[in-house]
């Protein structure tokens, strides 16, 4: 969308299986979203973008052409563009209202409002257990080498706890992407954080790191979960990126999203690392996203005996996995859960780069995964599979590859 042009949507490449690829060839135009059944989106939106420099009176033009209401604007400096949402006042469906703004020279890529969930089993049981993945993954050994100091993880997620003693001075900034309808401090998000930055009852994998607390999820109505949309989203990863997070955790799941994609790519390209979970849907779900886009590490989950997660997604995005059942984790009220779901597996791997990335702070995003992958513990089949990708992390045999081919420039910085 540079020079006043139209917006250029990169597609997502196809990259060897669980491989991040560097190649983002520009698409003609926006895909329709994919997966087995209808996308589940917020009724009534539709999203476009306009030009960064277009102004306020262009937007109103538009909504008085197809009688829509302007429900939100925002300038998102990584992508170069200005988000508009319109809420549809009439019967008109939105795949109607997309299709007719797709004639208007004013927008580009328009697109429903997708919606996206944490990546949660659901099970709060009383914290009782002992923090085996600290073990598992060969973190307690890491912190001999690393410990994550100032590197900056975004947690976008529901709002994190920032007075939970685990997690004193964890944080350093704050964003909150859905405004009014905001459900913060959450559960979901505070267990992410802590998994990553704990420094209390519970150990953190990389305790010294610097968290960005950016919320994105919202009410859904009473009784129902929350859920983040494509718009808070893509607030949401403008932000973190402004603010030079290095690390991004992305512990939810929902379609295909065209928009979503081109911020994922436009925060890749300056040098972020994106981690999702894989999914929670089963084996014979479709891909989950972001988690399937070929700029992000997808994670699945383990337990204790390093079985797969029963309800975890697989198929050939699935990167690496980690300990993601049973997990001790900070939650609201001070108190401790055990918490299962690929988003805490996420949380775990998402520390892990912090301390390789602390130590080696040049390294892309290839190397990073790479180092995972060479170090892994191969679980499974033999070699690579649909199911836990390259096996279970290591973060201390990561560490110590990296160490040694720095020494040998084995990794391109």
């Amino acid at each position: 969308m540079r020079n006043g042009k139209r917006l250029a949507v990169p597609g997502a490449g196809k990259p060897a299986a669980g491989q991040i690829s560097d190649t983002v060839p520009a698409s003609a135009g926006l895909p329709a979203a994919t997966g087995a059944g209808v996308p589940r989106t917020v009724a009534g939106d539709v999203l476009v973008m306009m030009r960064r420099t277009a102004k306020a009176a262009e937007a109103d033009a538009v909504a008085r052409k197809f009688s829509l209401e302007i429900a939100g604007r925002w300038s998102l400096g990584s992508i170069d563009a200005r988000l508009v949402r319109f809420r549809i006042r009439d019967r008109r469906t939105v795949a109607q209202v997309v299709a007719a703004l797709r004639s208007d020279p004013r927008v580009m890529a328009p697109q429903p409002n997708y919606q996206y969930r944490a990546q949660t089993g659901g099970r709060k049981t009383p914290a009782a257990g002992l923090q085996y993945a600290l073990s598992k993954a060969d973190i307690i050994s890491a912190h001999s080498l690393a410990r994550g100091r100032g590197v900056r993880i975004a947690v976008i997620d529901s709002g994190i706890d920032v007075t939970h003693p685990d997690l004193a001075k964890a944080v350093v900034a704050s964003f909150d992407a859905a405004g009014k309808a905001a459900i913060r401090p959450g559960d979901h998000g505070t267990a992410i954080a802590g998994i990553i930055r704990a420094r209390g009852l519970l150990r953190g994998v990389a305790p010294e790191a610097a968290l960005l607390n950016v919320n994105v999820f919202q009410s859904s109505g009473s009784g129902r979960p929350a859920i983040a949309t494509t718009a808070n989203l893509l607030r949401g990863l403008d932000w973190a990126v402004s603010k030079r997070a290095r690390v991004i955790n992305m512990s939810l799941a929902g379609p295909h999203d065209p928009l979503l994609r081109h911020a994922i790519i436009a925060a890749y390209r300056k040098r972020a690392i994106i981690v999702a979970a894989a999914g929670n849907g089963g084996a014979n779900a479709p891909s989950a996203y972001p988690a399937a886009y070929a700029q992000v590490i997808a994670v699945t989950a383990t337990d204790i005996a390093d079985r797969v997660y029963r309800s975890a997604n697989q198929g050939s995005y699935i990167a690496v996995a980690a300990p993601g059942v049973d997990i001790l984790a900070p939650a609201l009220g001070h108190a401790h859960l055990l918490q299962t779901g690929t988003s805490f597996a996420a949380a775990h791997v998402s520390g892990i780069i912090a301390l390789i990335v602390g130590r080696a702070p040049k390294l892309t995003a290839k190397a990073v995964l790479r180092a995972l992958s060479e170090t892994a513990g191969d679980l499974g089949r033999p070699g690579r599979d649909e199911t836990f990708g390259a096996g279970r992390v290591s973060a201390y045999k990561s560490l110590a590859l990296i160490k040694k081919s720095r020494r040998t420039s084995g990794y391109r910085q």
